[in-house]
């Protein structure tokens, strides 16, 4: 039985720390050595975010000056830096002047100079390569990161459109919300793996290679049985892709031509279902947010709004005339 966790619960891995000096900082980044030099004049005000995952360190970086950062993380880790927002869409890596959205990733041991713009809110996340390499392995893709420092540019990509409101949704500082949600350990592979899969999709340039019906569908089949056969705690979009050996992109274009549908939106109803059946039999002791999140939900509008589409009432009035019929039948 699941219990509810209260907004004062909190999870070990998150926290968020506010900054009124450039050096303070840059202390605050678990496991680096940075050097952060102020270029703009005015008081310095800044804070971090940070989320420790399995595999993944992720970082909201904001501050409100120009600043020239240097440093370095642990070894054996590639670097992920995606721009959130920022009132000049201009900085300088290297030594050269980059406009427009764009990823810039690095080895973690060969980070390059960057002249960040005066309040930028950056997204960090620095995955272990060994996490890499077994994704890789699994889905049967090779992204061949470059040696040194490499710039992606990204102008109108759907995946980074997807990403940075994914970001938003769960590093939002001192939230009583994110901090409740990711007591979830559902919300923590969650998030982790889309964001895994959400990086990794922006920097490959996979050419999808058409198949014949027999063998797309085969594939699908592979990974319907193996969803449905954990019906109880649905896979994540890792764990099919994964299983079936594909990207999620060749996964996806699989789904579509046989199903009609995505494999993200197949597995969501495969959740929706999970989550229904618990809301059925939650009793008087559990309120919608806490199920909504065990099972991997954290948008609790959207997940209203999909649940409502798919069973005809929302999950409060699930909730409610589940409680009507255990206390009829008490």
């Amino acid at each position: 039985m699941h219990t509810t966790v209260p907004y004062t619960a909190t999870f070990s891995g998150f926290r968020h720390r506010q900054s009124s000096d450039v050096e303070e900082h840059a202390r605050q980044f678990s496991g680096w050595q940075c050097r952060y030099d102020q270029v703009t004049p005015g008081r310095f005000a800044g804070s971090v975010t940070e989320l420790h995952l399995e595999g993944m360190q992720v970082a909201r970086d904001q501050a409100n000056q120009a600043i020239v950062k240097n440093g370095n993380a642990w070894p054996n880790a590639i670097t992920f830096s995606l721009p959130l927002e920022t009132r000049d869409p201009g900085f300088h890596c290297d030594g050269h002047a980059v406009s427009g959205p764009c990823l810039l990733t690095a080895h973690s041991d060969r980070l390059p100079e960057v002249r960040a713009p005066a309040y930028l809110d950056l997204l960090r996340v620095t995955i272990d390569e060994s996490l890499l390499e077994e994704v890789q392995e699994h889905q049967q893709r090779s992204l061949n990161l470059p040696a040194v420092a490499h710039c992606y540019r990204l102008a109108s990509h759907v995946e980074r459109d997807e990403l940075i409101p994914l970001a938003r949704s769960l590093m939002q500082g001192a939230s009583p919300r994110s901090q409740a949600l990711l007591i979830h350990a559902a919300i923590r592979s969650g998030f982790r793996d889309m964001m895994l899969l959400h990086l990794l999709d922006l920097i490959d340039n996979e050419r999808i290679t058409l198949l014949a019906p027999h063998a797309r569908k085969r594939i699908v089949d592979r990974a319907c049985d193996y969803a449905l056969a954990h019906r109880d705690a649905p896979p994540s979009i890792v764990d099919l892709c994964n299983r079936v050996g594909a990207s999620r992109r060749k996964l996806q274009y699989c789904f579509q031509e046989t199903l009609g549908i995505n494999p993200v939106a197949y597995l969501r109803t495969l959740r929706l279902n999970a989550a229904h059946r618990d809301l059925l039999q939650a009793g008087g002791t559990r309120n919608v947010q806490d199920i909504a999140a065990h099972w991997g939900f954290w948008h609790l509008s959207r997940f209203a709004a999909d649940y409502r589409q798919l069973f005809g009432e929302s999950p409060s009035a699930t909730l409610q005339r589940a409680k009507r019929d255990f206390a009829e039948s008490g």
